[in-house]
């Protein structure tokens, strides 16, 4: 089977973990597959705008063709306005971007079918390709698109109710996102939960705590509360903030680290200052994926007060190394995180409660060597990247056995 995946998500020069689960799981994919061709469009900027914006020069960084094991990788600028706003019709403009060079392509390798990654803009964009190709075709849906972009005006709504219509297959990160995706429309369509997982090996076998505290440059005196994911709002960073704060005092020895990208980094820096906390708080950036295992593997507690989620890796991720977790219980994480099973769970927008949750985790052992014991199993047994992709592969099998040419 030949497989064509479109995906602004995906590991380069420019953001090397941008979507790194979806590339683990394409890489395992690939060892079943006769050919796997992944396409992430980056936006087209004419080099002469450069010069008054020099930062844009890291679309410019990654080769148009390159190759990763046995997946070839393309990176073609598309047309493409900035804004959430425009998520629908980047959907259309991408497409139109892509259709020669899909074109010739689909010619060339004679794909089965064409996979994406993210309901809007990439799912709008993969519908349309595959009916003007007839060719099967299924998406990703992964959480904020669901959630939040498709419903940010009503040229997003539509499109993506379209393109779930016509989709011979909807992926959903979770149950919840299932349900969601089913509410868009009464007519009969084809979803699927599927849990893609993490690769567990990543979590295994790390050097010892002061090896990696070396490394990282951190002080072996302090203990590390840890905070993963994008440094904005809607991610519950205020929220940490505040209950860290509320903490600080009875825990003088215990900082916070913070890696993701520095989105609103400056806004949350006046908060921490307000509080005196501004030398107690490391901001690490974007790190990479093997770092962040470092991070967990030195870590007492993982916090996540996300207000809206798919389905977070990083859970599974902590839970894998034996982290103990706190986080929000909205839409796809109690699925994963059971309260006082295989983590602490809170309400989203609620300071105190994750406050008590984060002073429970780090004086209870018990609970701790409990929750950190069950939620391993559940990973192990269920989230294993290396046994999910054959769940995957046999669901694109059936769609591509069923699809009826037109």
């Amino acid at each position: 089977m030949k497989v064509l995946v479109i995906s602004y998500m995906f590991p380069c020069k420019r953001h090397p973990i941008s979507g790194i689960f979806i590339a683990n799981l394409l890489k395992e994919l690939a060892t079943k597959l006769d050919e796997l061709v992944v396409i992430t469009p980056r936006p087209y900027i004419p080099k002469f705008l450069l010069k008054f914006k020099k930062d844009w020069d890291k679309w410019f960084i990654d080769p148009l063709f390159s190759k990763e094991g046995s997946i070839e990788i393309i990176r073609p600028y598309v047309l493409n306005l900035k804004g959430v706003s425009y998520d629908g019709v980047n959907g259309i403009l991408t497409q139109y971007s892509l259709l020669h060079l899909v074109k010739n392509l689909s010619i060339k390798k004679q794909f089965d079918l064409i996979l994406g990654y993210n309901m809007i803009p990439e799912g709008i964009t993969v519908v349309r390709l595959a009916n003007k190709l007839n060719l099967p075709v299924a998406f990703w849906a992964i959480g904020s698109d669901v959630n939040a972009y498709s419903h940010h005006n009503k040229i997003n709504y539509f499109l993506s109710k379209k393109s779930i219509e016509n989709s011979d297959l909807v992926i959903t990160e979770s149950k919840d996102l299932e349900m969601k995706v089913r509410s868009f429309t009464q007519k009969s369509i084809n979803v699927k939960t599927f849990y893609k997982g993490i690769h567990i090996e990543a979590f295994q076998n790390l050097p010892e705590r002061h090896i990696i505290i070396n490394k990282l440059s951190l002080d072996p005196q302090k203990k590390y509360l840890l905070f993963v994911g994008r440094i904005s709002r809607d991610k519950g960073i205020y929220d940490i903030a505040a209950a860290f704060a509320n903490i600080a005092g009875k825990y003088p020895h215990c900082d916070l680290i913070m890696i993701g990208e520095d989105i609103e980094k400056e806004n949350i820096m006046m908060t921490l200052r307000e509080n005196g906390l501004q030398d107690r708080v490391q901001f690490r950036g974007i790190v990479s994926h093997r770092d962040v295992a470092h991070y967990m593997k030195i870590a007492e507690l993982l916090v996540l007060p996300t207000w809206a989620e798919g389905l977070p890796n990083v859970v599974m991720e902590a839970m894998a190394i034996g982290l103990p977790v706190v986080a929000s219980n909205v839409d796809g994480i109690p699925e994963v995180l059971q309260n006082e099973v295989t983590g602490l769970s809170v309400p989203a927008r609620n300071v105190d409660k994750l406050t008590d949750a984060i002073t429970r985790m780090l004086d209870d052992s018990a609970l701790r060597e409990t929750c950190t014991a069950n939620a391993k199993k559940l990973v192990y047994e269920n989230f294993d990247v290396k046994k999910n992709v054959n769940l995957l592969y046999d669901m694109l099998v059936e769609i591509k056995n069923n699809h009826s040419p037109h």
